[in-house]
This record gives structure tokens, C-alpha cells and sequence, in this order.
């Protein structure tokens, strides 16, 4: 079974060159949140994982290990 790996959001936020303001606006979210998802402190749900990789343009399978 795989599991969600924060640290793929921040690799595919930097790849985009994007920052944690930017992924939160395009995505919909609070920066908190991104925040929070990125440090591990909040496991995100299926349709905010799926808002975060619109706003990354990946797949949600990405997220995962």
C-alpha cells in the first residue's frame, strides 16, 4: 500500500518553481494548509490532494510512495 509523502509536494512545488503562496492560490487552499501538508502536520483528503495536483499539474499518484 502506498502512502502520501509531503516531501512530493514540496520537490513537484520547487520544480514549478512556485511557492507556498502560489500553490495556495491556484489550488483554492489557506497557506496554512499548504503549509501544514508540507511539514507533515496534516494529511490532506482525496479532493484536496487532487486540488493540489491540478495546481502542481501532476497526477495525485505523484504524492505517493
Amino acid at each position: 500500500m502506498k502512502r502520501f509523502d509531503p516531501g512530493k509536494v514540496i520537490e513537484r512545488r520547487k520544480r514549478q518553481k512556485m511557492t507556498q503562496f502560489d500553490v495556495a492560490k491556484e489550488a483554492g487552499l489557506s497557506l496554512a494548509s499548504v503549509s501544514y501538508i508540507e511539514h507533515g502536520k496534516k494529511m490532506p483528503k482525496a479532493n484536496t490532494l487532487m486540488k493540489l495536483a491540478v495546481a502542481l499539474k501532476c497526477k495525485v499518484d505523484y504524492f505517493f510512495v
